[in-house]
């Protein structure tokens, strides 16, 4: 009786084997690439930086600051705001 559940066992293993080698793994889709200028963008988040508390008043680092967020966000993002 052992025997049975043993051939039984490895049966379901040897089918399980069979379909994922002829399934075989999904092709994953293509990452877009994205061209950032990043010099510009970091030099200008750089200069935020380094200004410290001014820079939330400064429109510059305030259009730095949404470009960046822009990016990461995918230009859906409104700041939180409703």
């Amino acid at each position: 009786m052992r025997w049975v559940i043993a051939l039984s066992a490895a049966a379901w293993i040897l089918i399980g084997a069979v379909v994922v080698t002829v399934r075989g793994p999904k092709p994953s889709a293509p990452l877009a690439r994205v061209e950032v200028s990043r010099a510009k963008d970091e030099a200008g988040l750089g200069r935020c930086r380094e200004m410290g508390e001014p820079a939330k008043d400064d429109p510059a680092c305030r259009a730095a600051w949404a470009a960046a967020r822009g990016r990461f966000f995918g230009g859906g993002f409104d700041g939180g705001r409703p």
